[in-house]
């Protein structure tokens, strides 16, 4: 960084005569004029020509460059990082007045030194003159990794269409530990080693946000209790990159113009946090059109009335929900990526050994933690970008190549609790997960019997719908749906001697030398038992 000198003002005695004051511009001698290249310009040639000669020298200046898309206009990129859109006339003409000196002519008669407004104003539309410049999709201070996860340099970085990049900042370090990350883990309570996974993971998939537009999960980031550090776990996975925070709205009107507000209003923004969802009285889960929406579409449209002109943008964002004692649908869960923190006794009493992980650690350590997570990805790539596709999510390339980097790195569980936190969190699969537990085996149960053992267990609410409830022949037939619309799938549950993974079945055929009819059952295919602390 450059110097700044003091200049201190000259003492004059009040009772000299002033001096005499200085012509700022009559005396070349004391003040040069800049030495700027020279730009000469006939009316009498073609004004593409003029044009195109006209972006040429100001291209070279380094600093301007072209919005991505037809006729957007210019970006000037100011040395300090900041940027203006050069997209009228009034913005044009300085940048001709302080990099080039201009002489206009007709044939071999001058004609001026200023350019029109209406040649202004033609530029900034013409072809001719704004191909002159490099295009850009974007600016950031943060170093991104390009499609083929090349790290970008400072400077501009041409990594295709939707990845041309400016980056403002100085050359990115790559630390081969982490020592940093790990400190930052060993003090949060995940609730299982796949917890754990899957938070390195969201670490990674905001570092790669400008990745698989439309492919990038959903972080569900939940607690056992209040204050265990679900807001500290997203800041970690932000890393360096900026986040906004909106509340969880019931409502899809009001949740979708809150996300299209902040996203309007937080251009550096590449997390968005809905904070603390919670369950009102009328809804059974945490469900919403738009965040499902938004999820899959790489190209959204964005518009909510009071938010701005509506416009479509490439989904390069990543959203975060995080929960107390709100369920999910499973519409979220499906595309979600769960991490679930289970802390054992009061948090507020406990001492870390590393300082508030959130106010004191996390802002220190940043820098150095993204710089690890770097290095997570060139080992990676040092090792010839092996992908996991063992690594089962409905967003496969993203699973892919995120499993691939934490394996490379030692990291095992990743995804290893989706299917368990899907049935943790969805209500209607706990229960069939809890009826499973109880009528698990080889024997096959006709609905009736189902139904009357989900009724001794107090589930029937939370797996059928209230119409589906009246008489018990209704919750006999909404029994054989809910069970039917789930065949196939694998639950996990736990019961007090053992983790079991069951597996429904459904079966239609003659039971017992009976007229064919439909029974289910529930198959043991792993089970765990669970050690006994000892006799009391």
């Amino acid at each position: 960084m450059s110097q700044l000198s003091i200049v201190h003002p000259t003492r004059i005695d009040v009772d000299q005569e002033p001096p005499e004051p200085v012509d700022p511009i009559g005396d070349e001698d004391h003040f040069p004029l800049p030495d700027l290249p020279e730009l000469i310009l006939d009316e009498q040639t073609p004004a593409w020509k003029n044009y195109m000669k006209a972006g040429n020298l100001l291209r070279q200046s380094g600093d301007i460059f072209r919005i991505a898309g037809h006729d957007n206009g210019l970006l000037l990129v100011r040395r300090d990082g900041s940027t203006k859109v050069i997209n009228t006339a009034a913005d044009l003409a300085p940048l001709f007045v302080d990099r080039v000196a201009l002489s206009i002519y007709l044939g071999d008669k001058p004609k001026g030194t200023k350019l029109s407004n209406a040649h202004l104003n033609a530029m900034l539309k013409a072809e001719a003159f704004l191909s002159q410049f490099p295009v850009v999709d974007g600016i950031t201070t943060v170093p991104i990794f390009l499609p083929d996860f090349t790290l970008t340099k400072p400077g501009y970085n041409d990594g295709g269409e939707g990845h041309r990049y400016v980056y403002i900042g100085d050359e990115p370090l790559v630390i081969d530990l982490t020592d940093c990350t790990d400190s930052f883990l060993d003090v949060m309570d995940f609730d299982s080693e796949a917890d754990l996974a899957n938070t390195i993971a969201a670490a990674l998939t905001v570092m790669l946000w400008n990745h698989w537009p439309g492919g990038k999960p959903i972080f569900i980031v939940t607690a056992s209790k209040s204050h265990a550090g679900k807001d500290t776990l997203i800041l970690f996975a932000s890393g360096l990159n900026g986040q906004c925070s909106i509340s969880y709205q019931s409502t899809d009107w009001a949740l979708e113009r809150a996300l299209v507000g902040a996203i309007n209003y937080n251009s550096d923004a590449r997390v968005i946090v809905i904070e603390n969802a919670r369950l009102d009285r009328r809804a059974s889960s945490i469900s919403s059109a738009i965040i499902e929406r938004f999820a899959t579409d790489p190209n959204p449209f964005l518009f909510s009335t009071g938010t701005g002109p509506a416009r479509r943008r490439r989904n390069d964002f990543v959203l975060a929900i995080s929960t107390n004692d709100g369920t999910v649908s499973e519409d979220i869960l499906n595309r979600g990526l769960p991490i679930h923190l289970s802390p054992v006794g009061h948090v507020a009493e406990r001492v870390s050994p590393i300082g508030n992980p959130k106010l004191e650690y996390l802002p220190k350590k940043r820098e150095i933690i993204a710089a690890e997570l770097r290095g997570m990805i060139e080992r990676w790539k040092d090792e010839g970008m092996p992908l996991d596709h063992s690594a089962r999510h409905p967003f496969s390339e993203w699973a892919a190549t995120i499993g691939g980097i934490l394996k490379v790195s030692g990291i095992n569980g990743f995804l290893a609790n989706y299917g368990k936190r899907r049935v943790a969190d969805d209500p209607v699969r706990a229960s069939i997960a809890l009826l499973g537990a109880s009528m698990a085996g080889d024997e096959w149960h006709r609905p009736d019997a189902l139904t009357r053992e989900a009724s001794n267990l107090g589930i029937l609410k939370s797996m059928l719908s209230s119409t589906s409830q009246e008489t018990f022949e209704s919750r006999k037939r909404g029994v054989g749906v809910v069970l039917s619309a789930h065949e196939g799938e694998t639950f996990a549950v736990e019961t007090d001697s053992a983790i079991l993974k069951l597996r429904l079945e459904k079966g239609r055929r003659r039971f017992n030398g009976e007229s064919p009819h439909v029974r289910y059952r529930f198959v043991v295919v792993e089970r765990t038992d669970i050690p006994c602390d000892g006799d009391f």
